[in-house]
């Protein structure tokens, strides 16, 4: 990407990134205490697995960034067992990477890292991946809240059924 200025790209993804977690956020927000330990099978993530396992992936995320290397720190009950503590082990992770992504120079967004089948991509792309991936586990947070009869928040504020149809 020639010409592009690198800075801007760091501001822009990161903003992404926190207007990512924003969602994210109001969506566990809505998430009552009594379910956290809920899961749809015995070896899928409960509620609370799911929640720590974005901080501890977080990390991760960032240590490959760092280190061109992937650790995963795991998700286990210690990290947060309420909903409240395992919101702020998230937050806690979420600051953590974000005081590190805000000091990174634009080689450093360039410089090429194995991502986790091995392949060399832009550490900027590693960024990307990491918004994904939130925005993945959101979705399933979101199956397992209408499975428990939990409305999960419009992520822009409007339900499909309430943007204007212009056939009418």
């Amino acid at each position: 990407m020639k010409g592009v200025d690198y800075m801007i790209l760091k501001d822009d993804l990161l903003s992404n990134f926190e207007g990512v977690r924003k969602r994210t956020l109001k969506s566990l927000a809505v998430i009552p205490e009594q379910v956290i330990d809920w899961r749809p099978d015995d070896h899928k993530f409960s509620f609370g697995d799911i929640v720590r396992h974005l901080g501890s992936a977080e990390l991760m995320f960032y240590h490959a960034i760092i280190h061109n290397e992937w650790k995963y720190c795991g998700h286990e009950p210690d990290k947060g067992p309420s909903m409240e503590e395992a919101i702020r082990y998230l937050q806690n992770c979420h600051n953590t990477v974000l005081t590190g992504l805000h000091q990174l120079e634009p080689e450093q967004l360039t410089r090429k890292v194995k991502n986790l089948l091995g392949y060399e991509v832009s550490a900027w792309r590693i960024i990307m991946a990491m918004a994904e991936h939130e925005i993945h586990h959101r979705g399933q947070l979101s199956v397992y809240m209408q499975v428990n009869h939990i409305d999960p928040p419009q992520i822009f504020g409007l339900k499909i059924e309430q943007v204007p149809d212009p056939r009418d």
